[in-house]
């Protein structure tokens, strides 16, 4: 008797674990084909996420996951952050195609399609009827809203089109941005939504590419294309991933 219950726990215990390990794979894989993953450059969205000065081996910055896909890009609320390219000479070439090599910038949507806005010592307003009402942040910016924003404030309301946002970073003073470019960006240039950040990595060179013919490089080859003549731009990844619980977005 006490034999049969035995093999019956076993048994109880060895379906729960194989539930358990088609779910988590399931999961895994949900998560790494469904989702793009991004790592954190530079210092822009400081003190929210955390990236490096200057993209170097060994450097320690956060990593995540953003939604590409169409249901997340059509649905973006003010205040979410997202990963885009820029509507000028850095991202695109003089025809409008994206550099092979263009690199995404992770920013935060201030402004949303058809709004009439203006922002005030690093906060926003958005006109409503005949009134300019401000719009409530969550998050930290960097210098407070106690400081000079200088450069980052609209000069006077400004009033997007219906395919347009304004994204400025929360690190206002490192920030190349809409308030930067002197320009919002558009829809096309949008390529994803923050969902989460799952832990910090370290930065290492994965690769170099010309900016020039496209083709890439081992990173332990030269840093000047031999095909072309010009400097190679290198490609980073993150390695030695340490994850923490999610913090979404």
């Amino acid at each position: 008797m006490k034999n049969k219950k035995l093999l019956t726990v076993l048994r109880a215990l060895g379906a729960f674990a194989l539930l358990l390990a088609v779910c988590l794979s399931g999961a895994l894989i949900f998560h790494s084909y469904y989702y793009e993953l991004i790592y954190v450059s530079g210092t822009s969205m400081s003190p929210t996420l955390n990236g490096t000065e200057d993209d170097a081996s060994g450097s320690l910055v956060d990593f995540g996951i953003v939604d590409a896909h169409k249901s997340a890009l059509n649905h973006i609320k003010r205040f979410d952050i997202v990963s885009t390219y820029y509507p000028d000479s850095t991202d695109y070439d003089a025809q409008g195609n994206l550099y092979k090599n263009a690199k995404k910038k992770i920013k935060r949507v201030v402004a949303l399609p058809g709004e009439t806005f203006k922002v005030e010592k690093g906060k926003i307003y958005v006109l409503n009827g005949t009134d300019f009402e401000l719009q409530p942040a969550t998050f930290k910016t960097i210098p407070s809203q106690e400081e000079d924003y200088t450069g980052k404030d609209t000069i006077a309301p400004i009033t997007l089109g219906e395919d347009e946002y304004w994204v400025l970073g929360d690190n206002r003073k490192a920030s190349r941005d809409c308030a930067f470019l002197g320009k919002p960006i558009k829809y096309e240039n949008l390529f994803g939504v923050l969902v989460a950040i799952e832990g910090k990595g370290k930065l290492y060179l994965k690769r170099y590419t010309c900016p020039n013919c496209g083709k890439t490089y081992s990173a332990k080859g030269g840093n000047v294309c031999p095909n072309c003549y010009v400097d190679l731009t290198p490609e980073y990844d993150v390695g030695n991933k340490q994850y923490h619980w999610p913090t979404f977005y």
